[in-house]
């Protein structure tokens, strides 16, 4: 009896020793979480407030849309008028040089005249008068000239009359487009001022979404970075937890073995799990031949509960420039290697950073994501267990880490079924 109670004071002088080494960590990670809490109102109200600017900022652009819509329709209603009017203009035009070859077909006649009166020897018509053989010859004469001559100044005022009052309208539609012509000048420099202040807008609009993605970016850190303590502080407990039940289980052995009693007792450890996701598939036969993709741990399991979305992927945890290799043989058919920033949550890669895309037999497709660079390019058939690029932090990413997405027909799928 004595040797038992020796063998329960150690363990629990063991569970008390392991308790107190670690509650110093303990408290400094209740001490970050409630910190992190804390940031929890802060960020969001940037978030908040970040968005409110975009919501302006976009009820700004869109207006000026709007003036820039209401101006071109201005400008297209100039432009139309425009050549309304130089199709009258024309007109008046035909019209005009219409009237003048009349005038000059009636000078002609007039000029024929003239010429046949100088060749008969009558020049005047005072001599056309005077050449009357009698009174009554005197009168029909007087009377002709003054008939021809009446008659060739009338006709010849008439259609110089027409022919100002068409002078006089084409004119008026000269003057109508010329006002025409300075409304759509003064049209299309309020436009030309009105896109540049579009541009100069849609600049600053990006500008605050790009801030605004920036602050909900850092919301969903923070709250991923409390997720991960929160995780961190109840795999603690859970560690602790076992250690005594293992502690207990150990003791109660001993105890059963020293006083021979086969009570039967046993101290099984107790377990902490995780809500898994359950994907309604047995054990999925790929074909073969598929190759774990990197060394590390598995940091994040495929479809980990996330505080803004499901994570339909498995992360292994690797430093910085290990190798990654193909998981089997396929073709690379899509890819990303142009990004230099490193654990800054940029959407690089649509988010992946640089990765690299294979397509498989049988509809299989894997993904991997965050890579510092790329070894291999689009288009190129890769084997399985060839090196393809390196771990990196590229992307939305929190630290290096290889993304090793699993999509089958399209569908995202846990890789850990291949294996």
């Amino acid at each position: 009896m004595k040797k038992i109670l020796t063998i329960c004071l150690a363990v629990a002088l063991l569970a008390s020793f392991l308790i107190t080494a670690n509650a110093k960590t303990i408290s400094e990670m209740e001490a970050e979480k409630e910190e992190l809490q804390s940031q929890q109102d802060q960020i969001q109200s940037e978030v908040d407030s970040k968005n409110a600017e975009v919501a302006q900022q976009q009820s700004e652009v869109d207006a000026i849309v709007e003036q820039v819509t209401s101006v071109t329709e201005e400008i297209n209603a100039c432009n139309d008028k425009i050549t309304a009017l130089e199709d009258d203009i024309a007109e008046k035009q035909k019209l005009i040089d219409a009237a003048n070859v009349e005038i000059e077909a009636n000078m002609d006649v007039l000029r024929q005249r003239i010429k046949t009166i100088y060749i008969s020897g009558d020049v005047s018509s005072l001599e056309i008068i005077l050449g009357a053989k009698d009174f009554t010859d005197f009168l029909d004469k007087l009377q002709l000239v003054e008939y021809v001559s009446n008659h060739d100044e009338n006709l010849i005022s008439e259609v110089k009359e027409q022919l100002n009052a068409i002078a006089d309208e084409k004119k008026a539609l000269e003057d109508d487009k010329a006002a025409k012509v300075e409304e759509q000048t003064t049209l299309e420099s309020k436009q030309e001022e009105l896109n540049t202040l579009l541009e100069e807008n849609k600049e600053v609009l990006a500008t605050l979404q790009g801030e605004a993605s920036d602050a909900q970016m850092k919301l969903e850190l923070n709250e991923d970075q409390l997720s991960g303590l929160s995780a961190d502080i109840q795999e603690y407990y859970r560690q602790q937890r076992e250690a005594a039940a293992a502690a207990a289980a150990a003791a109660a052995a001993q105890s059963s073995s020293d006083d021979s009693d086969d009570s039967g007792s046993s101290g099984g450890s107790s377990s902490y799990s995780y809500d898994s996701y359950d994907s309604g598939d047995d054990y999925i036969d790929a074909g073969g031949g598929w190759v774990w993709p990197c060394s590390g741990v598995i940091t994040s399991q495929f479809h980990e509960g996330r505080s803004y979305e499901w994570h339909d992927a498995i992360d292994i945890g690797a430093s910085v420039g290990t190798p990654i290799y193909a998981a089997n043989s396929g073709t690379v058919v899509n890819g990303f290697s142009g990004c230099s920033h490193y654990s800054s949550w940029c959407s690089c890669g649509g988010g992946y950073g640089n990765f690299i895309w294979i397509l498989h037999d049988n509809g299989y497709e894997t993904i991997y994501g965050h890579m510092s660079q790329t070894a291999v390019s689009v288009g190129q058939h890769v084997s399985a267990g060839q090196k393809i690029g390196y771990v990196g932090s590229t992307g939305w990413s929190t630290g290096p880490h290889l993304h090793f997405e699993l999509r089958i027909n399209g569908v995202k799928s846990n890789p850990n079924l291949l294996y």
